[in-house]
């Protein structure tokens, strides 16, 4: 399983990270994300692909899945 966090996957989100995806998760765009956290909106973008990397997940939407089922957030 992608992403999850027993075993040998540990996956460790930094805050903002953790921020960011919250935000992803409610229907924020990176856009609307980076207004909220007064941030640019390549940056919101780092971070999701910077956790897509960490979880090995396919897209935001398999990524976003994986975090929720995992209680990343």
């Amino acid at each position: 399983m992608f992403g999850n966090n027993t075993g040998d996957n540990i996956v460790v989100l930094t805050g903002r990270e953790t921020e960011v995806l919250r935000l992803v998760a409610d229907g924020f765009s990176a856009k609307e994300a980076a207004i909220k956290l007064k941030i640019a909106p390549c940056t919101v973008e780092r971070h999701v692909e910077n956790v897509r990397l960490k979880t090995r997940t396919r897209n935001r939407a398999h990524m976003i899945a994986q975090i929720l089922q995992d209680n990343l957030i």
